[in-house]
């Protein structure tokens, strides 16, 4: 996927889904709010609330959402190492939910995110955070976050800008990582069973067991049970046995995590184009601590100055119960999907 016809057929399409999700909240919507205060050590974070939910953002370092709650509730994200803290000389995994580049490499998608962002304010609603420019990857990264006052519904426009000399292709790439104790759930497409030609992948990275107890694979649906991970004997390996990592090159545009009766359920629509690490457009990886449930765009060529753009909303729903097993969990997502605009598959 290149810029320029392809970047803005993907822009359209952007425009139209967000256009369609907008018009289904209504117009008729209470005021939000939106305060800075000191988040252990970084002084310049922002709290947005709704009443029905609440996130925390970041701007020191970043820029990074590093809470995600029901209001009242406990935070779904999990924060990592180095919180509070800024400007080290390697790249820390703070937790949360980050935005990155693929394909997955030290020189680049590993580039530092360790100074302050600059932020401005979004109507009433929402704060859009810029990022200090990343020059080994040579990329500035923009994140658009906005709350809507009816709804327990988060909207997130993550933007990757070509700051430097010479054409890029990277992919952008959505990285919450989820507290421990949960499900997730993957929609898995089903294509034509005549078909000769292969309708669908299941991608595995190299430390991944087939038989490992976390996953149930369905025909149209894949969970992951973090409550089956078990702590590793060596914590200190470099590959512990604990960690998992699986793709699928779904193109229905979501992916959920259950946890304590809420659940987090991420929507975003589905792009043409090539993806990375063999086609994945949702990944999930799993170790005892916590689990990230992953979503890409498309691997795009970003001429000096192009930029890209991953659209995402965010939804929690509290007091659910879901059965194991796709055959009585689908039709209960099936139901929650409806209730946000879209319809299951």
């Amino acid at each position: 996927m290149r810029g320029g016809r392809w970047q803005r057929r993907a822009v359209l399409l952007v425009s139209v889904w967000l256009r369609a999700v907008t018009a289904a909240a209504g117009d008729d919507v209470p005021a939000i709010r939106i305060e800075r205060f000191d988040y252990h050590g970084w002084p310049n974070s922002y709290r947005l609330s709704n009443g029905s939910i609440e996130a925390v953002v970041v701007t020191d370092v970043g820029p990074r959402i590093i809470e995600l709650r029901l209001a009242g509730g406990e935070n779904l994200l999990q924060p990592r190492e180095g919180i509070g803290q800024s400007g080290e000389s390697t790249y820390r995994f703070r937790g949360g939910w980050r935005l990155w580049i693929a394909p997955e490499r030290h020189e680049t998608t590993y580039d530092l995110d360790n100074s302050p962002c600059r932020v401005e304010m979004i109507g009433n609603s929402g704060l859009r955070v810029i990022g200090p420019p990343q020059p080994r990857a040579g990329i500035q990264k923009t994140i658009e976050i906005e709350l809507f006052a009816d709804q327990p519904r988060l909207r997130l426009v993550s933007t990757i800008k070509n700051i430097g000399a010479d054409t890029v292709e990277y992919a952008p790439w959505s990285l919450p990582v989820l507290r421990a104790g949960g499900r997730a759930f993957v929609p898995f497409d089903v294509g034509d069973p005549n078909a000769f030609d292969a309708t669908r992948s299941l991608i595995l990275w190299s430390y991944t067991k087939i038989a490992d107890p976390r996953y149930r694979f369905g025909d149209r649906l894949i969970e992951i049970d973090h409550r089956k991970v078990q702590a590793p004997a060596d914590d200190a390996a470099k590959r512990r046995s604990d960690e998992s990592k699986i793709g699928v090159d779904s193109r229905q545009g979501w992916s959920a995590y259950l946890l304590d009766g809420t659940l987090f359920l991420k929507r975003f629509p589905p792009q043409p184009g090539r993806y990375p690490d063999g086609g994945s457009t949702i990944e999930v990886y799993s170790n005892h601590k916590f689990l990230e449930l992953e979503h890409l765009g498309p691997l795009t060529l970003l001429k000096p100055g192009e930029e890209m753009t991953l659209p995402e909303e965010w939804w929690l729903f509290d007091g659910l119960v879901l059965p194991d097993g796709q055959a009585e969990a689908l039709p209960a997502l099936d139901n929650i999907l409806a209730r946000t605009g879209l319809a299951g598959h």
